[in-house]
């Protein structure tokens, strides 16, 4: 059963690969590791036009460790990197930082900063661990900044529980860092893994959700597999504007750019199905009843 003053700023949006490993036979010792590929963002300064690299997130034994490894970047320069709630798509790239807690304060414990400073050959290398787990698909992007020395910390040491890179701590300024790149981390787990999503009280949470990312599924064609009698339930998050049309059972709701539609029907009809982009004819899911 089977139920994406001066702060250079560069989005690296992080193609989400997904590796998962266990390491034992019981669920304290399953490891989970998200990844992906640093990429340019608009609004990168020239210096920072070659920055590449890798970011990853690990969840094991109940905490979560990140880091993250770049190039590219300008030589003897201090950088910050934070975690955040959104993907790299995003109008604002990442969106919000990711809080363990969301009405609490914007340093560490409650937020993690992964600050370095890069070499003279401009690679740099950042890690962090907490011993709080960050929940799959609440922290779905990093993104880099460029520091200024007074935004430097010992933010890295002790206790921290989330991941984001940016330009320096202090976000209530007047004008916030400029952002350099951006990584997206949970979008293909969201895509084909079921999940405990506060959004969706609605659906009783723990469902999958797939995510849309330039008219595509983000990690591919999401199956979605029920037996006949039980309650189908799926979301669908999308960055295009299009029908999700749900064949054999012929529902379809329209989906806004940005946003996200709830399926929540039985499964009363046996077979294999498609859920399509209707207006983009894209095959996003492919919905299986079994007998």
């Amino acid at each position: 059963m089977k139920h994406a003053n001066k702060v250079v700023s560069v989005l690296v949006a992080l193609v989400a690969t997904v590796g998962l490993a266990a390491c034992g036979s019981s669920d304290e010792d399953k490891t989970e590791v998200v990844s992906g590929q640093l990429k340019l963002v608009s609004g990168a300064s020239a210096g920072d036009q070659a920055v590449s690299g890798e970011a990853t997130l690990e969840r094991a034994d109940g905490g979560t460790t990140v880091s993250l490894s770049a190039t590219g970047l300008e030589p003897d320069t201090e950088y910050v990197a934070h975690l955040h709630t959104e993907g790299c798509g995003q109008a604002e790239p990442g969106g919000p930082h990711f809080k363990f807690d969301a009405g609490g304060g914007d340093e560490p414990p409650n937020e993690i900063h992964l600050e370095f400073s890069s070499n003279a050959k401009g690679e740099g290398r950042a890690e962090t661990s907490s011993n709080r787990e960050v929940p799959v698909g609440e922290a779905r992007s990093i993104v880099l900044h460029e520091a200024e020395a007074d935004d430097m910390t010992a933010a890295g040491a002790g206790e921290v529980e989330a991941v984001f890179v940016h330009a320096g701590h202090h976000h209530e300024e007047e004008s916030a860092p400029a952002k350099v790149a951006c990584a997206e981390l949970e979008s293909a787990t969201s895509a084909t893994k079921p999940t405990d999503n506060p959004e969706s009280a609605s659906m009783g949470g723990k469902v999958p959700t797939v995510v849309i990312r330039d008219g595509e599924p983000v990690g591919g064609i999401a199956e979605l597999e029920y037996d006949a009698g039980e309650q189908i339930r799926f979301e669908v998050s999308s960055d295009v504007a299009d029908e999700i049309h749900v064949h054999g059972y012929d529902l379809a709701q329209n989906v806004a750019a940005g946003g996200t539609v709830s399926f929540d029907f039985p499964a009363e009809i046996e077979g294999i199905f498609e859920v399509e982009l209707e207006g983009r004819k894209e095959q996003i899911a492919e919905l299986r009843v079994n007998p």
